[in-house]
């Protein structure tokens, strides 16, 4: 990522200790827009509180921290210029307060609240009291591409309450801790893992929506669950999503993907059992039948989900007794 003072490094810390008074606040400012994006400052006075800040690289993200001053600054046409790549700022905010306009009106962050900015767009802040919050930077094209065709981005305040606001909230914090132990593959998952929430605040009001996406999956899944291929990761594919985006969509009722395919298979294989005019056909080619790919799993999914095993099942739904050797073999 690149600053207005050449390549930052990708992991860092700067602080205004050892700087005169007098140069404090321009070398705030010029840090800042090193480490971060283009800023300008109209207010900053370091002392007696200090500013630190600390980077460190996610992939093609970058998460910063800011702790310490009061002060206030803004970033319009001239910033956006001088600018090499679109970044959206998603801004959580751990103590303090910060008031942001962007757009119309303007909106008073706390701690625990959390607001994603974009970056070619001008936008004002402002600082009345020590702050401290941490602000990950996106690539703005990824975002729009993990978003597709659900809508544009959730600019502003994101609640944080419940759902994939408060899930994307944690994750923010957790990396403000850990981040700097992630090995290379795991920062650049981080960054998915937050574009992924960020399209999920987004779909439940558009078309492709968590709830029009659970009903298009439950339909497949009702119409394919016996094709022993059907996993969750390519249904995810058939429908154009993430399997991380169809997880969470599930998550939201309490169940998962592999959760529903299972129950239909369940219901498929509980059925064909106290059907007599399969009498003939063993338990494993009924588990086959259903969809199972191991008949040993569908027996022990079978027995978690009834308390009994499909051959004891199958003899007491056609009134045999168990054991008669009638009731099917090969249940695993």
């Amino acid at each position: 990522m690149r600053g207005t003072a050449g390549t930052t490094a990708m992991q860092g810390h700067w602080d205004t200790r050892g700087l005169a008074p007098s140069d404090a606040g321009e070398g705030v400012r010029a840090e800042l827009s090193r480490v971060h994006l283009p800023w300008t400052l109209t207010e900053c006075r370091p002392e007696p509180f200090g500013v630190r800040l600390a980077w460190q690289g996610l992939g093609d993200g970058m998460l910063v921290e800011y702790r310490g001053a009061p002060c206030a600054g803004h970033r319009r046409a001239s910033e956006i210029r001088r600018t090499e790549r679109a970044f959206a700022g998603l801004l959580l905010v751990l103590s303090g307060r910060e008031h942001v306009r962007q757009g119309e009106g303007a909106t008073e962050l706390g701690a625990g609240d959390l607001f994603l900015w974009d970056g070619t767009r001008p936008i004002d802040f402002s600082v009345p009291a020590p702050l401290h919050k941490l602000t990950l930077l996106l690539p703005r094209e990824r975002l729009e591409r993990a978003l597709g065709r659900r809508g544009t981005p959730p600019w502003g305040k994101i609640t944080t309450e419940a759902g994939a606001g408060a899930l994307l909230a944690a994750h923010l914090a957790a990396l403000g801790r850990h981040a700097a132990a992630l090995a290379a593959p795991s920062a650049a998952q981080s960054v998915d893992f937050a574009l992924d929430l960020i399209a999920g605040l987004v779909a439940p009001a558009a078309a492709a929506g968590a709830s029009g996406l659970r009903d298009r999956a439950r339909a497949l899944i009702d119409r394919h669950f016996d094709d022993p291929g059907l996993t969750p990761t390519r249904l995810a594919a058939r429908l154009g999503v993430t399997p991380r985006y169809l997880h969470m969509a599930f998550a939201a009722t309490g169940g998962t993907v592999a959760e529903r395919i299972r129950a239909r298979r369940l219901q498929r294989l509980i059925r064909d059992l106290a059907d007599p005019r399969l009498a003939g056909r063993s338990v494993t080619m009924l588990a086959l039948a259903a969809g199972f790919d191991d008949p040993a799993h569908a027996s022990r999914a079978f027995r978690r989900a009834t308390g009994t095993s499909p051959s004891a099942f199958r003899a007491a739904a056609l009134g045999r007794p168990y054991g008669s050797g009638r009731e099917g073999r090969g249940e695993g």
